[in-house]
């Protein structure tokens, strides 16, 4: 290959990482303008409690000083009727504003794309509990367990030798997006190669068992505690934690896919009521556990391995969600770290406002001070 042609595909390689940086970039600010897209479209189907005027004046005057919420108060028309103790309804923060102020602040999205990646995990969080990685496609290229190049077909044998398997994509996924399960005495191989086509970076795993106490909720899906954290003042603080369920037989918990969320108490225990995204609640799960003090195996050790692990990544988010499975011996599992977007509909929904009785201490610093 002469110097020419070596120059010239390092250009098409570079153009290419280019197109898709801005995509990814796009991908972004999509996100936020599809909550608000979504919000709309899916608000027959909501329950909504519409404002009552003293209501509607106490949110505007208590968010004046930070912004403006007066286009995004059918957010609180949606958490009133979620909310029992009204006087706290002003502290709600609706998802827009928290995309795209609270989250922003906080995280540093630009440099979470270099770590948001399934295909790293093995390397940032080498001491923790992770499903186990048959074959992983990093940037179009092919590499086994241990990071070693592999070819095309060795990617399919190795997955196909492994009789089950989970395939994610590994980057700037989420709702359970591009997660697709095979078993391969019933899955045709080609719908494996027709997957590992389509992404540019993708991980294959193996599948996972879960705790039984996590199976009795509902057992075809991998059910997941995800903890929100935020690091502040040199503290690891759990803001928020809930259990996300499938339900009717779906294979993923995520609430887009059907799935149910019911908040986790500091005792380890399920609250009353679980919810979906419209707000709809459930005081049993349609597999029929009652979640009201239903005890959840491994969610202290949840707890401790969040803590340890938050300093790791300050650099890059202080508002971290982690998403944990419960394997059989009850030790936790990671699955998925959302270094910045993490969302914060199911954590309100569960548990009311996000920051509770921080919320104006939080708001200030977002709006009037530094980090």
């Amino acid at each position: 290959m002469s110097v020419k042609d070596i120059i010239t595909k390092v250009r098409i390689k570079s153009r290419d990482r280019l197109v898709r940086f801005c995509n990814e970039d796009l991908v972004r600010i999509s996100r936020i303008r599809h909550t608000y897209k979504e919000f709309r479209r899916c608000k027959p189907e909501m329950l909504l409690s519409p404002l009552q005027p003293d209501q509607r004046q106490e949110i505007l005057n208590f968010w004046k000083p930070y912004r403006n919420v007066e286009k995004e108060l059918q957010w609180f028309d949606f958490y009133n009727g979620l909310c029992p103790d009204k006087s706290l309804l002003k502290y709600y923060i609706p998802d827009v504003i928290f995309y795209s102020d609270v989250d922003r602040y906080f995280t540093y999205p630009t440099r979470s794309d270099n770590f948001d990646d399934k295909n790293m995990y093995d390397i940032y969080f080498y001491d923790v509990k992770k499903p186990r990685t048959i074959i992983r496609k990093i940037d179009g290229e092919y590499f086994d367990n241990e990071y070693l190049p592999i070819t095309f077909d060795q990617a399919v044998q190795l997955c196909v030798d492994a009789g089950q398997a989970v395939s994610k994509e590994a980057r700037l996924s989420s709702g359970g997006k591009g997660v697709h399960f095979f078993d391969f005495a019933q899955d045709s191989v080609e719908d494996l190669k027709k997957v590992l086509n389509r992404y540019n970076d993708i991980n294959v795993q193996h599948v996972i068992e879960q705790h039984e106490c996590l199976n009795k909720i509902h057992d075809k899906s991998i059910n997941t505690l995800r903890l929100m954290t935020l690091y502040l003042d040199g503290e690891v603080n759990i803001i928020s934690s809930v259990l996300r369920m499938g339900r009717d037989g779906a294979r993923v918990d995520n609430g887009s896919h059907g799935g149910i969320i019911c908040g986790i108490n500091d005792d380890a225990t399920l609250k009353e009521f679980a919810y979906n995204t419209r707000g709809y609640s459930w005081k049993q799960h349609p597999q029929g556990v009652t979640f009201k003090g239903y005890k959840i195996v491994g969610y202290e050790q949840c707890c401790e391995l969040v803590k340890r692990l938050a300093g790791r990544l300050l650099t890059t988010s202080r508002l971290i969600s982690w998403d944990f499975a419960i394997d059989p011996e009850g030790d936790p599992v990671m699955i998925e770290v959302n270094l910045t977007y993490g969302g914060v509909l199911v954590h309100q929904l569960c548990n009311g406002p996000i920051f509770g009785d921080r919320t104006e201490e939080i708001l200030n610093r977002v709006y009037h001070q530094s980090k």
